[in-house]
């Protein structure tokens, strides 16, 4: 029933609401009480801070009352952790990553009547609070507002200090480009993890969202490659070769290829 599910919204040209695509996420990747803990922890969420704003204006006092009243915050320690990505986990514990608490802040925003969109920002996901043209833009990492000055040295941090910041850096993002960018990390601290099971399954997320992605079926070919599936990584890197010629990892690729164990493997 999840894959049929996931099928249908994921891949429908209807608009997609973000925080039900990222409860199929966190139960495709840890399973149906995890999406229920989700479920539960997001309407307690509710619950506690609609009683820390009962008679405040909600535009003013909402990012206080999250970030100090019910002690929200980005984690620093243990920045690479799943447990910063997966929205059970972060609504559990209190502290995420700017992805996973700008989601759950947008989410937030939406259920109190405010207008709040992503952006894909270069190395820091960040939340526009507001319409577009007097919105400020917060980073949900800290709670906080961000200066122009600020959001130039984020920028430059990622891109380097040449980098200039321009009206496309902060143009809002689509619920799907969000989702993807949430999956790409969780991918990550995976790997970090050494999780290549569920690194793959994020993967295969990734590729429903971008169906024959070059650079996707090639990162999929990578994680095959260390399940020690050599068939499978080489169709990915054949993929991708054929798709990407002229990219400088198409003679990497070549190469490793021929290295690869193609008898058959059976994924647990």
């Amino acid at each position: 029933m999840l894959e049929s599910n996931i099928s249908t919204r994921w891949q429908s040209d209807e608009p997609l609401d973000l925080m039900t695509l990222v409860l199929d996420m966190v139960e495709s990747l840890a399973g149906l009480e995890a999406r229920y803990e989700a479920e539960r922890e997001l309407f307690a969420l509710e619950r506690s801070l609609a009683e820390e704003l009962e008679g405040m204006a909600v535009t003013q006092h909402l990012l206080p009352c999250l970030y100090d009243g019910l002690g929200f915050a980005g984690d620093s320690e243990t920045f690479f952790s799943v447990d910063n990505c997966l929205m059970n986990r972060v609504l559990v514990r209190r502290e995420g990553i700017p992805v996973s608490l700008g989601i759950m802040l947008i989410y937030l925003c939406h259920r109190f009547g405010v207008e709040a969109e992503g952006i894909c920002f270069p190395g820091h996901f960040l939340v526009r609070m507001g319409a577009e043209a007097e919105g400020i833009i917060i980073d949900p990492f800290t709670g906080q507002p961000l200066s122009r000055k600020e959001m130039e040295q984020l920028l430059r941090g990622a891109q380097g200090n040449l980098a200039r910041l321009a009206p496309e850096h902060l143009k809002a993002a689509d619920n799907s480009e969000i989702l993807a960018r949430l999956l790409n990390v969780t991918k990550a601290a995976f790997i970090n993890e050494q999780q290549f099971g569920k690194a793959l399954a994020c993967s295969e997320l990734l590729l429903r969202l971008k169906p024959d992605c070059p650079f996707e079926r090639r990162d999929r070919g990578f994680l095959y490659q260390q399940l020690d599936c050599g068939q499978l990584a080489a169709d990915d890197f054949e993929f991708f070769i054929e798709h990407c010629p002229d990219d400088p990892i198409a003679d990497v690729l070549k190469a490793q290829m021929a290295g690869l164990d193609l008898s058959p493997k059976i994924l647990h």
